[in-house]
């Protein structure tokens, strides 16, 4: 299937917040991308209370911790973007982050990172895995300052149905901006070869011929900004991909789940965290829609 994108641009956008001041990164590219989009923006803020023993006397309880933290989040939120809609809810973060998604029809989740983990230990652990597993929504995840819109974006692809929809997904919601494919490969066995040179240039070969095959099987042609060049580079994918992004001062990494080998397989499980908080850029994660092949 092959002609231009007709997907429309997300109506509405969650950010998931701490309300810690390193999250300010991930508001102001909400914020933006809101703008850029004409979107509207709910900002989510999961409060989790401990339970409080009869023990404990009553004037050493806190105040209500939802109306306090409530009121915090409308002045600092409404402080950049006076559109934004806020929600205080009591609960885990996954769930609530998931509910409202679901409950307001959220087109894309936003996060950001505080204390150079992405909203703490244990959202960095739990809550992004219940997003990459059950959000219906991509997930992009903010480590930089968003001093202007995404202007250089790269595609992680294993040329599987899933990276097919990241390539897709970030066409539809960034062009006319630079997108560039990226793959990392290393050749099975060549150590167990005669002539490893030889192998690695004939599996070379074969790479650069299934991208041009996966490019033309995906629904981008002739859409402005993406790049029929796809950068074939041999080593271990995630450190290629680090040293990609660093050197050619990449604003942002999109790439799908459950993909096929070792590149994409890591977004799900703890190789997930590891790519999303050893990037220096910021990351957008596309769930895979089973049963959706452009192809077909």
């Amino acid at each position: 299937m092959a002609g231009r994108l007709t997907a429309e641009r997300p109506r509405r956008l969650l950010l998931a917040t701490d309300l810690s001041a390193r999250s300010d990164r991930a508001l102001d590219r909400a914020t933006q991308l809101a703008n850029q989009w004409d979107a509207e923006l709910i900002v989510v803020h999961a409060l989790e209370e401990p339970p409080v023993s009869d023990a404990v006397p009553s004037w050493h309880r806190r105040a209500d911790g939802r109306a306090t933290a409530e009121a915090r989040a409308r002045q600092e939120i409404h402080a950049t973007n006076p559109a934004a809609r806020v929600v205080v809810e009591a609960g885990q973060p996954g769930e609530v982050i998931l509910r409202t998604a679901e409950a307001q029809g959220c087109d894309l989740i936003v996060v950001g990172i505080a204390r150079d983990e992405l909203l703490g230990r244990v959202f960095l652990g739990s809550t992004v895995d219940c997003l990459l597993q059950r959000a219906h929504a991509p997930v992009l995840v903010v480590r930089r300052r968003a001093r202007q819109p995404y202007s250089s974006i790269v595609v992680a692809t294993d040329f599987s149905e899933p990276s097919g929809q990241a390539l897709e997904t970030a066409a539809s919601l960034f062009a006319p901006a630079a997108i560039k494919l990226f793959h990392a490969y290393r050749p099975p066995m060549s150590g167990l070869v005669s002539d490893p040179a030889a192998y690695r240039q004939q599996f070379r070969e074969s790479v650069a011929k299934e991208a041009q095959e996966f490019l033309a099987m995906r629904n981008v042609s002739g859409v402005t900004g993406v790049s029929r060049e796809i950068m074939l580079e041999y080593g271990d994918p995630d450190r290629v991909l680090r040293d990609y992004v660093e050197e050619k001062s990449i604003d942002l990494v999109v790439a799908g789940t459950h993909g096929r080998s070792a590149l994409m397989d890591v977004l799900i499980g703890s190789v997930a965290k590891n790519l999303v908080t050893t990037l220096p850029c910021d990351t957008l994660l596309v769930r895979s829609v089973v049963g959706s092949a452009s192809g077909a």
